[in-house]
């Protein structure tokens, strides 16, 4: 079966790329507001698009109200971002902050999920998450109504030392989407 992309058929291209482009890693993005609340959100449209300056694109759509996610909003109001990676053990948390809170409400505090300054001029990462990106605002893309593509540079990362050596060799047990389901 053939089956039409339409470029305004955000639903319906949505479910078709969700389902099909799997596995997907997952973004834990956590941002800080002008107003200096946390947010923690994750993302299973992102990707790394270049090595050389380290950029990533991440798909976020508006909440289901219409209004932009708190992320984008941060992002773009800061200039700072973090990227934690998801662990098995972290699979829980991360689905609780997917849900939609009102504004300049911390998913840290609402669903207890414990957070760590690995460097102050960056938005805090998961505590326990074994890497993360501290990246800095470059870009929003709106290629249509109610989706942008956040465009960010990593300017540093953070290792754990449990799985750090110099060759920057380790496997991550990371949780990724694949379709309805975890990996």
């Amino acid at each position: 079966m053939i089956l039409d992309i339409f470029p305004d058929g955000q639903s319906v291209n949505y479910k078709l790329a969700s389902n099909s482009i799997i596995p997907r890693p997952i973004a834990w993005v956590s941002t800080v507001s002008k107003e200096g609340v946390s947010n923690l959100a994750p993302f299973s449209f992102f990707a790394p698009l270049c090595t050389a300056p380290l950029i990533f694109g991440i798909s976020i759509v508006s909440k289901t109200s219409g209004l932009l996610k708190d992320t984008l909003v941060n992002a773009k109001d800061t200039g700072r971002l973090t990227i934690s990676t998801v662990q098995r053990g972290f699979l829980d948390s991360m689905q609780q902050s997917s849900e939609e809170l009102p504004h300049n409400t911390s998913e840290f505090e609402t669903f207890g999920i414990e957070s760590f300054v690995a460097d102050s001029h960056y938005p805090p990462m998961v505590k326990g998450s074994l890497v993360a990106f501290l990246c800095d605002f470059r870009e929003i893309i709106s290629f249509g109504a109610g989706s942008s593509t956040l465009i960010i540079e990593a300017k540093k990362s953070y290792v754990d030392d449990s799985i750090y050596n110099e060759k920057l060799k380790f496997s991550l047990d990371n949780v990724g989407r694949a379709s309805r389901s975890f990996v």
